[in-house]
């Protein structure tokens, strides 16, 4: 594809022409203050870029992620992500590629992405990836089989869940029936809030009713899907409540005083047989007493325990959920994401036939823009890596504010992208006040500047990083001229030169 910059400022104005065939990658750095003409420079050379990719008859997809609210682009459809809205992304989707994908990789992205945000300590990281493993195999993903990545078609999905979108399924035993009818009836109005469905043969209620003395029965799973942040926090809710009110902890603890009484009775035996004397009948019978009830206690504990094994898990968990306290600040974590609103599991209705994907991030909190731009760009990047190398661009993602995004802390997914994308056929446009904001390696891994006027605040430090005269920028006419550089294959030295903008 080829897109004009602008036109050389010497005599003749020759075209300056931007060829992704030739340039060393598809990567764009846009850097001006405030009215300097940033959003209508991406706006003229995204409009370029979906012409030339229509006369070429080539796939294109533009991702904006726009945090004002006023990248008003043409050809665009456009979300708009808050807390208040339904849809999101599912940050513990499974890629199903044998190669790509699979369970483990899926909980070390998620455990990563939380990482970058609020460290975790070894334990409680542990404690989450146990979770996580336990949750994919209670929905039928395991680890070791590539077989069973795959979920089912989620056309079918929405094909058998037309019209029962609201309703929650439980998995409510054959006993218990009578007990749950009488909950989701008001005693009141006789209005109830739930019922059996005969297409699936379970029980169901409202979502929004799931509740109180509901809560005894767990959610059913009718189909095969990658659990969300939702699932995950009912998944920790459920191991905490058995960690606090189950019978293997009091089991154990049960276990604890029948040696206690047992050693209290022995102590006592010795201490009279060493003095030649007879423990008095009174106090013997006291101490088995007490021993007995200890030892029914125990029994009783231990017989519940045994009629509650249902998955043959439950020794294992004991000893993996050891630490309430661990426990409940892992839970408290994924209570967390979900509130921040952006991870769910209806995905964004984006148009498809639209070449243009606006991303509307303006109400959300800085951070939590941090998040949302680091979790779609992660899986933009892993498509494109999927997808194997590429002769042309066919994928842009555009940051404004990309100094917001593209920090230096290891790992970050701009800056792999900006050094590792370019064969895959995706390029990255970041618009900021000034290429200062940036690291020394993404400078030089981007392929074309466009300089449109700094403030003075910024030009000698901007002057250092691009290694050139500060007075260049000077003479930078705001909305004009811009100082332009174009990196193409096969030339150590690219300068930047005066050009006037192509309008």
């Amino acid at each position: 594809m080829q897109v004009q910059i602008g036109t050389t400022t010497k005599s003749g104005s020759a075209p300056v022409i931007l060829d992704t065939a030739i340039a060393i990658n598809g990567h764009i750095q846009i850097s001006g203050v405030s009215g300097m003409g940033k959003t209508h420079r991406i706006r003229a050379l995204v409009e370029q870029f979906v012409k030339s990719a229509h006369t070429l008859k080539q796939p294109l997809r533009i991702h904006v992620f726009d945090p004002h609210g006023d990248m008003d682009l043409p050809w665009s459809s456009e979300v708009k992500f808050s807390e208040a809205t339904e849809f999101g992304y599912n940050p513990l989707e499974i890629n199903p590629d044998p190669d790509y994908g699979g369970v483990r990789r899926a909980i070390q992205k998620f455990i990563a992405g939380v990482q970058k945000h609020k460290a975790l300590g070894t334990k409680q990281e542990a404690v989450m990836r146990y979770l996580l493993e336990d949750l994919y195999e209670s929905r039928g993903f395991r680890a070791d089989d590539p077989r069973s990545w795959l979920p089912d078609d989620p056309r079918e999905i929405r094909l058998k869940l037309n019209g029962k979108e609201s309703r929650l399924y439980l998995d409510v035993e054959f006993s218990q029936i009578e007990r749950f009818k009488s909950l989701i009836r008001d005693s009141k109005t006789g209005r109830t809030f739930g019922g059996f469905d005969s297409d699936f043969k379970c029980w169901w209620i409202e979502k929004n009713d799931y509740e109180g003395e509901l809560l005894m029965w767990e959610p059913r799973i009718l189909f095969k899907t990658a659990p969300s942040i939702d699932d995950a926090v009912r998944f920790a809710e459920r191991k905490l409540k058995a960690h606090f009110c189950g019978t293997n902890s009091a089991a154990m603890a049960l276990l604890q005083d029948v040696n206690l009484a047992a050693s209290a009775y022995h102590r006592k035996v010795n201490q009279y047989a060493k003095r030649g004397a007879i423990l008095e009948a009174e106090e013997a019978a006291k101490l088995e007493n007490d021993l007995s009830k200890a030892k029914d206690k125990s029994l009783a504990a231990y017989e519940s325990y045994l009629e509650a094994i249902r998955y043959g898990r439950e020794l294992d968990d004991l000893i993996r959920y050891n630490s309430t306290e661990v426990l409940t600040s892992v839970y408290e974590r994924l209570q967390n994401l979900r509130a921040i609103g952006i991870f769910r599991a209806v995905p964004p209705p984006f148009d498809p036939a639209k070449p243009v994907w606006r991303y509307a991030i303006k109400p959300l909190d800085i951070p939590v823009q941090r998040m949302f731009v680091d979790l779609v760009c992660s899986r933009i990047f892993e498509r494109a890596m999927q997808r194997g190398v590429q002769k042309d661009l066919i994928e842009i993602i555009i940051c404004d504010e990309g100094a917001r995004y593209a920090t230096d802390e290891p790992g970050n997914i701009l800056n792999i992208i900006a050094n590792e994308a370019r064969k895959f056929g995706l390029g990255l446009w970041v618009a900021s006040q000034s290429p200062s904001h940036f690291t020394d390696d993404f400078i030089k891994a981007t392929g074309t500047m466009i300089i449109l006027g700094l403030s003075s605040a910024d030009a000698n430090l901007a002057a250092r990083k691009l290694g050139i005269d500060a007075d260049m920028l000077s003479k930078i006419s705001p909305q004009k001229t811009a100082l332009v550089q174009i990196k193409n294959k096969g030339t150590l030295q690219t300068d930047f030169q005066m050009l006037n903008l192509h309008t």
